[in-house]
């Protein structure tokens, strides 16, 4: 993912610019021994399609990128979960989600130039090299353990290709101490330089992973062939179009600069397409699963609602049924309310490409909504009002500001404008709160 997305609850990063919180592994096996006895993980070419096998069953991917609800997962008929670093969360995460049946791709973070991080400095890449090991020798034999995952999009920063041969190093110590497990490494792109220099400089890689957003899914396998790439591969997080990504949709750009969001309908739709379209159908060509991108609530990001398919009080967005359709083939009981499109969003009449601009206090603004529940559930409906980029203590959505909407609990409301300029969003969540879902809606607005 692109520039500072996330911290997942563990470490967790995002393409190439957010720090971390990093945690020494003390070079020891298990505290109270392992939960079980570990998984035999292994790359196999089956009829001359790639497969992966798990204690010699086929396990096709099915997973989660997660910062939280990791156990909830398997309920929408997900297999596995993605994490991004070792922390000391790291081994509660693996024993719980091994209770529930879900499998571990497990995340080394890998330090990249913009952590300060110098790949001509040997004693610094012998010491990752030696913490990464103790990691390695601490979980190796955990029942729940999938596939090592060594560095998550640090090529996104990089300009020395000594990065690969620490990365292959890690590998090849990893296939030394861990008959059982695969490795892998994930780019932030499918670029075809960047594959060739896995091919050629860190040939201990078992797996390539991709990270990798609409519109840009399709164009990956033609890209791993374009390389020469003849190990399979994984798409390790997919999602909407990214934040970086909206120039072929310039009208989703405002003219200060604020981004025109989906609906969580209009989102629900991207994850669905890009799961039936752009995945599934090559898992004979070497895809062997992928991780949906983000399972839990937004802590980081440009727009802090944009990937999340939970909120914070945990109740579901559309997408996670979009989800558990496309893994089991059959939606909830009960499904997510629906804002069908942007144009169900209006403020002051207009929808959000329009660029509204308020003036400084100005009174007798309204906005409505128009949502529906595909069961005739009862909706609840809450506004917020928060500046651009403004974020909570934990990099999450903020509460609303205070004392500019007179009734937010209403599918139609009247507010006053903040009274200092900028760019700000108003947002609408629209609830089932019998059945923990919701769905939700913006609109970027300028006050001068």
């Amino acid at each position: 993912m692109k520039y500072c997305i996330i911290l997942l609850n563990i470490l967790f990063v995002v393409a190439a610019g957010c720090k971390q919180d990093h945690y020494q592994i003390p070079a020891a096996s298990f505290d109270d021994g392992p939960p079980g006895p570990p998984s035999v993980v292994k790359t196999v070419r089956v009829n001359d399609k790639w497969r992966l096998l798990v204690n010699d069953t086929d396990f096709y991917i099915k997973g989660v990128a997660a910062n939280d609800y990791w156990q909830d997962a398997i309920r929408y008929g997900a297999n596995a979960v993605r994490t991004y670093g070792v922390s000391k969360s790291t081994k509660s995460i693996m024993d719980s989600v091994y209770k529930v049946g879900l499998f571990v791709n497990f995340g080394i973070y890998i330090k990249r130039e913009v952590d300060g991080f110098d790949y001509n400095d040997e004693a610094a890449v012998k010491a990752q090299f030696e913490s990464t090991k103790a990691a390695v020798n601490r979980f190796k034999d955990h029942p729940a353990l999938l596939v090592w995952s060594i560095g998550n999009e640090a090529e996104a920063s990089y300009t020395n290709r000594r990065l690969w041969t620490a990365i292959n190093d890690i590998a090849k110590m990893i296939h030394e101490i861990d008959k059982n497990h695969p490795t892998t490494v994930t780019l932030a792109t499918s670029n075809v330089d960047h594959i060739r220099n896995i091919m050629q400089l860190a040939p201990e890689i078992d797996i390539l992973s991709v990270n990798c957003y609409a519109p840009n899914l399709p164009g990956v396998p033609a890209n791993l062939q374009a390389a020469g790439w003849n190990k399979p591969y994984m798409i390790t997080e997919f999602g909407p179009r990214g934040t970086w990504q909206m120039a072929p949709e310039p009208q989703r750009i405002l003219p200060w600069g604020g981004l025109v969001e989906q609906t969580s309908t209009e989102k629900a739709a991207d994850y669905l397409h890009a799961y039936q379209q752009e995945i599934l159908p090559n898992r004979d060509k070497g895809c062997l699963g992928s991780f949906v991108f983000l399972w839990g609530y937004q802590r980081h990001g440009e727009v802090l609602t944009w990937y999340g398919l939970f909120d914070k009080k945990k109740n579901s967005f559309e997408a996670a049924d979009a989800m558990q359709y496309a893994w089991t083939g059959q939606y909830p009981a009960n499904r997510a309310p629906v804002i069908a499109s942007r144009n169900d969003l209006l403020l002051n009449g207009k929808k959000a490409e329009a660029a509204v601009t308020l003036p400084v206090n100005g009174q007798n603004n309204t906005a409505m909504v128009t949502a529906a529940d595909p069961e005739g559930d009862p909706l609840t409906y809450e506004w917020l009002i928060v500046k651009e980029k403004a974020a909570a203590s934990d990099g999450s959505l903020p509460e609303g500001m205070e004392g500019l909407i007179a009734d937010n609990k209403k599918a139609q409301i009247s507010f006053k404008a903040p009274a200092e300029g900028g760019a700000y969003r108003l947002y609408v969540f629209v609830r089932d709160d019998t059945h923990k879902k919701v769905a939700s809606a913006v609109i970027p607005f300028l006050v001068n």
